[in-house]
């Protein structure tokens, strides 16, 4: 029984240890791309848009890390008879990210997010003007390398759900969306 006693103790120290030298703050703030994947209709769309991201995180250990964001997925457009328009969102969330945090990070992302769908219709469109409020599931990887022991550079990339008619799990009028940011992160 001493033997597992002195294993665990061992481990949890080491967890400390390690857990102690690896805390600190971080902003990060990115731009790229975002790719909408609706159907076309028949006057084509533009799936791709200009996207942007701003997080503020805190490393718990060097395995954990959580962090808030705020992301800007920029218009698509669809010319299909069920989204016939310019489809926008924004999305406020927190996520934890799990995997290698030191002088060179990469770590998968999950986490819950409110987005906001803002639905605009082209002239021909049967449908409104629509804006919705979701909370969904937003899933990504992050990889970072640092300059100096204060900077890194930062690619993210993270896949939501922009919808206008959404449940936990199917939706409606909308698009899983992708995005791919580089960007800078700050730590201190």
């Amino acid at each position: 029984m001493s033997r597992v006693n002195g294993l665990l103790l061992a481990i949890c120290l080491n967890g400390v240890v390690c857990g102690a030298a690896a805390q600190e703050a971080y902003l990060a703030a990115g731009l790229g791309i975002s790719n909408s994947n609706f159907a076309c209709g028949p006057t084509g769309c533009d799936r791709t848009t200009n996207s942007s991201r701003v997080a503020a995180g805190y490393r718990v250990n060097r395995i954990v890390a959580v962090e808030g964001f705020y992301s800007n997925f920029g218009r698509a457009r669809s010319s299909d008879s069920s989204l016939d328009g310019e489809l926008g969102g924004t999305a406020l969330g927190v996520q934890a990210l799990i995997g290698q945090l030191g002088a060179l990070d990469f770590a998968g992302k999950i986490g819950l997010t409110s987005v906001r769908s803002d639905f605009r219709p082209s002239a021909t469109s049967r449908d409104v003007a629509t804006v919705r409020h979701n909370i969904e599931v937003a899933y990504g990887f992050m990889g970072a390398y640092r300059f100096t022991p204060n900077l890194a550079l930062r690619l993210d990339v993270d896949i939501v759900r922009v919808a206008l008619d959404s449940t936990v799990i199917f939706y409606s009028r909308g698009a899983d969306v992708t995005t791919i940011m580089l960007g800078v992160m700050v730590l201190f």
